[in-house]
């Protein structure tokens, strides 16, 4: 894959992590869903996995 291929991927799966992170916090903040063990650990490695992104392109 070409290096700005990568590129796009990567920033692609970096604005669907923020969106599924901001949607989790609003339906917990709102009562819709519960946050157990299982979406506690989800919602763990999606904002480890967005911090990963954000340090590889100098994002803040």
């Amino acid at each position: 894959m070409a290096l700005y291929d990568e590129m796009r991927v990567e920033l692609q799966e970096l604005v669907d992590l923020v969106q599924q992170d901001e949607r989790y916090a609003s339906a917990v903040a709102h009562g819709a869903i519960h946050a157990d063990q299982e979406t506690a650990e989800t919602q763990r490695r999606r904002a480890t996995r967005i911090v990963e992104l954000k340090r590889r392109y100098g994002l803040s």
